[in-house]
């Protein structure tokens, strides 16, 4: 005889109950689990933001500086009522014998041969010095006239004294001569500059030995030595 369940005892019919029950009690287990690990970490989290906020509400000890002490005053020195004083009775002798002393002669002579010295030595540097004619602020005059009229006063000496020698080679040119203007007017120093023939030059340096004396140069209203410079032209005639 088969046994047979009635409808409502059998439980096929709660299955899908139950599995809506058991899927419910599941979520319900998560969502516990989920909550109470949030509560602990907010709980930390406090904990640790409560713990920041005690740090940075720690003061730091003011420390007060001492002023300096003040500076000393100076002492003032003081003085004694009474000052003693000390005799001094070394006599110190005011009178000398210039007559027999030696060194003071010595002295005379030095300084006698220093002052001969150094006018030996200015009669020297007047003596050398040489200003060059285009410089000078006085030029020297030739019988009172410009210099360049003594190349006029060579050439008259010249006039008819053309070297014959040197007419019989057909010798020309050009001689220049340099020379000094002495201080009392005189000439020196006659030389020629140029390289020419020398029968010419030594024609040229002839006739400037028997020239007239000059008016000197001046510079600074002293006479002076000037050089100066004249060119001669020999041109035969055809």
């Amino acid at each position: 005889m088969d046994l047979k369940k009635t409808p409502k005892a059998d439980l096929q019919n709660k299955k899908t109950l139950f599995f809506e029950i058991g899927l419910g009690l599941s979520l319900l287990a998560v969502l516990v689990a989920f909550n109470w690990t949030s509560r602990e970490k907010t709980a930390s989290l406090l904990v640790n933001m409560h713990q920041e906020i005690v740090e940075e509400e720690e003061q730091v000890p003011i420390t007060q500086q001492e002023p300096p002490p003040p500076p000393e005053i100076p002492k003032i020195p003081q003085i004694p009522d009474v000052i003693d004083i000390v005799e001094n009775d070394v006599d110190i002798s005011s009178e000398f014998d210039f007559s027999e002393s030696e060194s003071n002669d010595n002295l005379f002579n030095d300084l006698a041969y220093v002052e001969k010295k150094q006018q030996v030595v200015e009669q020297e540097e007047e003596v050398d010095e040489v200003i060059p004619f285009a410089i000078v602020e006085e030029k020297p005059k030739f019988q009172g006239k410009d210099a360049k009229y003594f190349v006029d006063w060579i050439y008259s000496k010249l006039d008819g004294n053309y070297p014959q020698a040197a007419a019989e080679n057909n010798i020309q040119g050009t001689v220049r001569i340099s020379f000094t203007v002495n201080v009392d007017g005189s000439l020196s120093d006659i030389r020629s500059i140029r390289k020419a023939d020398p029968l010419l030059e030594d024609c040229v340096i002839e006739i400037i030995k028997k020239s007239p004396k000059w008016t000197p140069g001046r510079q600074q209203q002293k006479p002076v030595k000037v050089t100066y410079q004249v060119p001669v032209h020999f041109k035969l005639q055809n």
